[in-house]
């Protein structure tokens, strides 16, 4: 089944009238605060969001993982969460630290790693049209990389998003490295789109495959990605995939004044940074965040 803005907006009201905690964090995006950034004339955001520290600040050493019960696995998870359907192996639920209005995260029922893009991705894409569905590698801002799962947004609410839209002409039904549309973007990612016949499926098997590289030559770290799928607006499937070459930058770990609470996945990727302290949020520069997306990502000098 495909579910409608409305049935989605239902299925979100319901969940807050029933589960205070994501409620009082939902009612907070009406203080969110949001401050535009231009890079190289790009347009991008900063978003002041407390709540995400939850996140941002996850602790993905391995042993501190295994010592801990995944949230995400249905017996762990807080009895007010409903469940809403989607398709065969998978479970719909409201996240209860929203970055956005409308944020969905889309688990699997078995407990397995974020290892890689599930193919299940573009089954799922179609089921939310209007919405990009996004995959965070389990090097690339993972915050549950025990357990596979998706996450979904409005994609008119990504910056990245729109601006394909815009270069990437459907008629190109092909994969394109970014650096041919956007000169001067800050980090190297590829582009698809794919045709609903024969010559779509390269491009999908492009999309599903890409991943990041930690000698900086190789793409084929399926962990080291973020992978965005959607369906545009007549009908055509499209992708984004942003090989990645760390998980979080070096800011993050340092000490004192330079310590920064960055930590990079798909929709901070997507041009809207994420941070969950007032200082970091008000004293950010453009040359900051390039450094953060060179840090994490390729940027044609890798």
């Amino acid at each position: 089944m495909q579910y409608s803005h409305e049935e989605i907006k239902d299925f979100i009201e319901t969940q807050l009238s029933m589960w205070p905690l994501a409620k009082k964090n939902y009612d907070a995006l009406a203080e969110v605060e949001r401050r535009e950034i231009k890079i190289n004339d790009y347009d991008f955001f900063l978003q002041y969001n407390p709540a995400r520290i939850v996140s941002t600040g996850a602790n993905i050493e391995k042993e501190k993982i295994a010592n801990r019960k995944c949230f995400l696995c249905r017996d762990n998870r807080p009895p007010e969460q409903m469940i809403g359907e989607i398709i065969p192996g998978w479970e719909m639920l409201v996240n209860p630290y929203p970055i956005l209005p409308v944020h969905l995260t889309i688990v699997s029922k078995e407990h397995r790693p974020q290892s890689h893009v599930p193919k299940d991705i573009v089954e799922i894409a179609t089921r939310l049209p209007g919405m990009v569905i996004f995959f965070n590698g389990a090097k690339a801002g993972a915050s549950a990389p025990d357990h596979l799962h998706l996450q979904a947004v409005l994609k008119d609410e990504l910056p990245l998003i729109r601006l394909v839209e815009k270069v990437h002409p459907e008629s190109a039904a092909m994969v394109l490295p970014s650096d041919a549309l956007l000169p001067h973007f800050p980090f190297f990612f590829f582009t698809g789109v794919v045709n609903p016949d024969d010559t779509g499926l390269k491009p999908l098997l492009a999309g599903l495959s890409i991943g990041g590289s930690t000698d900086g030559k190789t793409l084929d770290d399926p962990e080291l990605v973020n992978t965005f799928f959607w369906i545009s607006e007549s009908g055509i499937l499209r992708f984004i995939a942003i090989p990645r070459i760390a998980h979080r930058p070096k800011c993050y770990y340092a000490e004192g004044a330079k310590n920064r609470m960055i930590s990079p996945g798909c929709i901070d990727m997507a041009g809207m940074l994420i941070t969950p302290r007032r200082n970091d949020f008000e004293t950010l520069t453009a040359e900051d965040i390039t450094k953060i997306y060179n840090e994490v990502a390729f940027n044609g000098k890798n």
